[in-house]
């Protein structure tokens, strides 16, 4: 039984009898007068749920914002962000390319010779590995049939050492490939077998002239004969430096250069070979600057402040209802979901308006975005501006505009970002805007930014999920209304507990006086007669 009506504190359960002798509803009596008593402690949690309110909001702001600091502006304020660079191959079946951020705008020759190639072998003719059973069943042959272990000694990757592979007694195709894969991380040798062709096949995993398939040490003439009579090997094998690979030969820029793989880095760019040209001719490998890939970073940065940014002046401007108080539980009962979900949003509205807190960082994210470089310009030159009033600071992209000027004045983009530096690159001149934002080092030291700035004040008031014990000033305050809701909650406790004592000492005294006034009655019934 809940005399308040609420689940606001617990009550000791006692033995209850009451209304025998008054007539009187003592339970509907005491509920009615702890429901009054108790109108303080739903004060208190209604105080309460209003802290941990706020609480939560400003927590998610906080989440974006350091999302906006950690994700988004880390990278704007970094000089290579701004120099992506897109290459176009004029014909991809020869090479494809990438381009680090150290490659120079231009277009380049190449033509391909030949490309690299890794060693391989195989059997020369079919080696009778199975057969087929009486039931039409694949079984495999003992290729081993020399009564004893064979021992097969294959040239590491390294060209210094060995690697012994040991065949066992009648082994067969799937055995002897096992063996020589065992030993794949040092050989750099893979071995498969062709069932339809019934055929061995090695092939090195590294490609070049170092790429090498060499038996020569395997100086046993069962070794041997397994090899080139048993797997059909060619005798290549078994002499040193007969079965290589090929390096790749390539003229880039006119430069002839020789790669032991496909996979090459010139100046600055990534290229890929995939076919050869033809006997004088080239291809040409365009780097430019990306400007795409620039654009939606930049756009990327514009998103996420917006979101946040909106975030922030709709919970500062947000109307306040204080005819709205945050729900008891007793109330909740009695309302549909429907119905308490549509009073809690006006309850809760409003519970960060003109918050101080928020109102700092707010206007801080505001000066930095609009501000300008010093020798540079600010984001409205460039295409980004700032939308109408009511919008709160929400941004906009013209995105020719930027477009524009990533392809035509990439510096002045890059320095309104990350700033203006020294001609020997130490010295900060004018601090970018996402500098301004994310920090930067002055004489050696950290400068935080606006962003990491607001993002502790606002940990300094709402705590953190992340943090073991909360000691943020609405932790603090939340902590402090727990202790007076506990005490109260005993307050309570004690105050019912007292009133049914009271109403039982009422019951005990009106039973007394119906006991007296039943006797005074019986003896008058005798008196008169």
């Amino acid at each position: 039984m809940d005399p308040i009506g609420m689940n606001s504190y617990n009550v000791s359960n006692l033995l209850r009898i009451g209304g025998l002798a008054t007539g009187l509803d003592t339970d509907s009596i005491v509920k009615q007068l702890m429901k009054v008593a108790s109108l303080p402690l739903d004060k208190l949690n209604q105080q309460k749920q209003w802290y941990q309110w706020q609480q939560e909001d400003l927590r998610d702001i906080n989440a974006k914002l350091m999302n906006l600091r950690n994700n988004v502006v880390a990278s704007l304020r970094l000089q290579g962000t701004f120099m992506a660079k897109t290459v176009t191959s004029s014909n991809t079946s020869v090479a494809t390319a990438t381009a680090g951020t150290n490659a120079v705008n231009g277009t380049y020759t190449l033509s391909v010779t030949q490309l690299a190639t890794a060693a391989s072998t195989a059997s020369t003719d079919k080696i009778g590995a199975y057969y087929i059973d009486s039931n039409n069943k694949i079984q495999y042959n003992p290729l081993n049939t020399t009564g004893g272990p064979i021992t097969l000694v294959l040239k590491n990757k390294d060209g210094k050492t060995f690697s012994n592979i040991t065949i066992s007694t009648n082994a067969n195709i799937n055995d002897v490939i096992s063996a020589i894969n065992s030993v794949s991380k040092d050989t750099g040798i893979v071995a498969t077998y062709d069932q339809n062709l019934d055929r061995l096949f090695l092939v090195s995993n590294v490609t070049g002239s170092s790429s090498t398939i060499d038996f020569s040490a395997t100086t046993d003439q069962t070794a041997q004969n397994f090899l080139t009579s048993v797997l059909k090997l060619p005798s290549d094998v078994l002499t040193s430096g007969k079965i290589t690979g090929q390096d790749a030969i390539f003229t880039f820029n006119g430069v002839q250069i020789t790669s032991s793989t496909n996979n090459v880095t010139v100046a600055g760019i990534n290229v890929t070979l995939t076919g050869t040209t033809a006997g004088g001719q080239n291809i040409t490998l365009t780097v430019s600057t990306d400007v795409d890939k620039i654009y939606n970073t930049i756009k990327n940065f514009v998103d996420t402040y917006n979101d946040v940014i909106t975030q922030m002046y709709t919970k500062l401007t947000e109307k306040r209802y204080y005819d709205y108080p945050p729900l008891t539980d007793e109330q909740k009962q009695a309302m549909k979901e429907n119905d308490i979900k549509l009073w809690e949003e006006k309850a809760r509205s409003g519970n960060l308006a003109n918050d101080e807190t928020l109102m700092r960082a707010y206007y801080s994210l505001r000066q930095v975005v609009s501000s300008t470089v010093s020798g540079v310009g600010s984001l409205s030159s460039i295409g980004i501006t700032t939308g109408q009033w009511y919008e709160g600071g929400k941004l906009y992209i013209d995105e020719a505009k930027l477009k524009d000027a990533i392809a035509n004045n990439l510096d002045k983009v890059m320095q309104i970002f990350t700033g203006v530096y020294s001609s020997d690159g130490t010295t900060l001149v004018s601090k970018g805007i996402a500098q301004q934002l994310y920090g930067y080092f002055e004489n050696g030291t950290f400068k935080e930014g606006v962003l990491g700035t607001a993002i502790n004040a606002i940990t300094r008031k709402a705590g953190s999920s992340t943090q073991l014990y909360d000691n943020s000033f609405i932790g603090n305050r939340i902590r402090e209304i727990d202790d007076r809701i506990a005490e109260m909650q005993k307050r309570l406790k004690d105050l019912e507990e007292r009133y049914y004592r009271q109403f039982t000492q009422l019951e005990i005294f009106v039973g007394q006086m119906n006991t007296q006034s039943a006797w005074l009655n019986q003896q008058i019934g005798i008196m008169t007669k």
